[in-house]
């Protein structure tokens, strides 16, 4: 059997057409979906913490726009609450033995250079958790509830942040 006779009839049409393809392809661009975040003109500087809970939002946002930089070309304001409440009352004394903590984050993204408002919003998350009878097991898995929602609102966060920064 000869070479060209396994190949099967139109294998040349084939060929060509996966070079096209394959051509078509080099000309293609990947990007990141909301832009870029990096460099001195999509630098954002985070305004200052005034909590724990707001302390790992603002860091979060840090290190996902790519650090704290000087003279950065825009600020964000950014103001978190949090709080819990129980959902499922049981126990002796009608405890709550189920809890849901929802953390919020508001923000106002400035133009650092002409002081004008370019995105604005709140983002609000919240995380469930269980509550153990012991009081430090109960302190424990509300930080941990805390931890997992500011993680959570810092991303919306910085969603919203690079989806006006990428008009």
């Amino acid at each position: 059997m000869l070479s060209f006779e396994v190949l099967g009839s139109g294998w040349k049409q084939r060929l060509l057409a996966s070079v096209l393809g394959l051509g078509l392809l080099a000309g293609c661009q990947t990007q990141p979906l909301y832009g870029s975040m990096t460099g001195q003109n999509q630098s954002i500087a985070v305004s200052a913490a005034e909590s724990r809970v707001e302390q790992i939002v603002r860091n979060e946002l840090v290190l996902g726009f790519g650090g704290e930089q000087q003279n950065s070309a825009y600020s964000l304001e950014l103001k978190v609450t949090s709080g819990a409440a129980g959902l499922l009352p049981g126990g002796l004394d009608n405890e709550y033995s189920a809890a849901r903590t929802t953390v919020t984050a508001n923000y106002v993204l400035k133009s650092a250079s002409t002081g004008e408002t370019v995105k604005s919003g709140s983002r609000f998350v919240d995380a469930q958790l269980d509550l153990p009878s012991q009081n430090f097991a109960q302190e424990r898995a509300k930080l941990e509830a805390e931890d997992r929602a500011a993680r959570q609102v810092a991303a919306l966060v910085r969603a919203d942040v690079a989806t006006a920064l990428a008009r």
